[in-house]
């Protein structure tokens, strides 16, 4: 594979699935196969990801250059169906030791451009990514296969070199005004990985973290679950900018997390409202017969409250968002959710820290989103109020409190350059308590991490 996208000159590393416009209601033909190959879809990416963190004081520091590459296909639709295909391959330009422990503590961000589960392994790297068959009809697509989908529990977290990957099914209708959305899922390739996996075997490629009753390390091994995921969305019509929504995830055995909420989004002016509520059980015996390895206790019970409010303002080819986002996870029990699957989906959630794994947290965020032309900036700061970082209990990865800086510009360049984007993130995040050891504060706060993409899309 490598080789072939050698040959074509193409560099290429998309993070997105193959999006094209659906096939047409009326039958296609063609005079041969070059004929259908000719009004095919061909897409080619390629992503340049510069990435670099710096730790308070003789605390570990890293940086790191990845280039890598995709190519793929959606072929011309005969009748209702079509297929769709894409690999990709990464390698390592430049880079510190990535593998290496500096004084017991190990590299958290750059690994992630490669493959977590083989830490010194930096080139060579290639994925299988999208194998799929799909139709579509009037009010009906459904999907078979290798593909990326996007919830708010699986979702694409694309923030490396490579977004996560689902194998499944998925089924979409429209019910006159009300949308429709099912699906099941029975394998993943995380991002940062370049295997597939079953869904037990996926979880905890990133890290275990404490158990909650031992405080040891979490020996999760998932025996007695479904080998299947499936979720459900559903979308009401939308009224005065109004809509209400349903996502619910099933893992008999293992867990449910389901999700309810309400929007109103303005198509240009106007007030930014939006309210979030989920709740998490354990299914059977959370995963397995041995408490002390089960992915969540049988006793299981997690409650999150997200929001947020704000304005949409517009003068011209300029747009301007202003909103307060505030999150809350209530003391019931930890909200858990494989983070080989997904970033959260909470309003508060900001790139380079996560909040799954906690319980009895409090964020707040204020953020502006501004967009002019084809450049857009991003501005955020936020609080992030969580219980100690040595009750494992309510904090499953041993973060501290922290309070969050993020700046984020991205610029879609045009003419001779079009098809070029450019992206740079930057995230400070610190903690004033002086007594947070060394291995708590490493790469989590008192740290700045920046990256610069080049992104060529054709």
């Amino acid at each position: 594979m490598a080789a072939f996208l050698f040959t074509r000159t193409f560099w290429v590393a998309g993070q997105e699935s193959l999006v094209v416009t659906h096939p047409s209601e009326e039958s296609a033909k063609y005079e041969s196969i070059h004929a259908w190959f000719e009004q095919s879809t061909w897409r080619f990416h390629s992503r340049s990801y510069g990435m670099a963190t710096w730790n308070q004081g003789s605390l570990r520091d890293d940086a790191t250059w990845a280039q890598g590459g995709e190519l793929g296909l959606i072929t011309a639709p005969i009748g209702h169906w079509r297929i769709g295909l894409s690999g990709f391959f990464i390698f390592e330009m430049a880079s510190t030791p990535l593998d290496m422990e500096v004084d017991g503590m190990r590299n958290r961000y750059e690994i992630g451009q490669y493959d977590v589960t083989h830490r010194g392994q930096t080139v060579g790297l290639e994925r299988l990514e999208d194998l799929y068959i799909e139709g579509t009809w009037k009010s009906q697509w459904v999907r078979f296969g290798r593909q990326t989908i996007e919830t708010p529990f699986l979702n694409k977290q694309d923030g490396r070199m490579r977004p996560t990957t689902e194998e499944g099914f998925v089924y979409r209708r429209d019910l006159g005004p009300w949308k429709f959305e099912g699906m099941a899922i029975w394998a993943v390739s995380p991002r940062s990985t370049v295997e597939w996996y079953s869904l037990s075997e996926s979880v905890a490629l990133y890290g275990t973290g404490l158990h909650p009753t031992t405080g040891n390390t979490h020996e999760i091994s998932i025996e007695s679950g479904s080998k299947s995921i499936y979720m459900m969305h559903v979308d009401s019509p939308t009224k005065s900018h109004w809509k209400f929504h349903g996502y619910h995830l099933w893992w008999p055995g293992v867990m449910q997390t389901h999700r309810v909420g309400i929007d109103h989004e303005p198509t240009s002016e106007g007030v930014l409202l939006g309210f979030h509520y989920y709740l998490q059980t354990a299914m059977g015996e959370g995963g397995h017969i041995d408490p002390l390895r089960a992915y969540m206790p049988v006793d299981h019970t997690a409650q999150v409250y997200s929001g947020r409010l704000g304005i949409s303002q517009v003068d011209g080819k300029r747009r301007t968002e202003w909103t307060l986002n505030g999150t809350r996870i209530t003391d019931d029990g930890r909200y858990l959710m494989p983070r080989e699957w997904g970033r959260d989906p909470f309003f508060t959630f900001l790139p380079r820290e996560r909040n799954e794994g906690m319980a009895d947290l409090w964020a707040a965020t204020l953020k502006w989103d501004y967009v002019h032309g084809h450049q857009e900036w991003i501005v955020a700061a936020g609080r992030y109020v969580l219980p100690s970082w040595q009750d494992f209990s309510r904090n499953k990865y041993q973060t501290p409190s922290y309070d969050q800086f993020y700046v984020e510009w991205a610029d879609a360049l045009t003419g001779f350059w079009e098809g070029v984007q450019l992206r740079t993130m930057v995230a400070y995040k610190w903690n004033d308590d002086p007594t947070l050891p060394d291995f708590v504060k490493v790469n989590t706060v008192n740290m700045l991490n920046a990256s610069f993409i080049v992104d060529y899309h054709f």
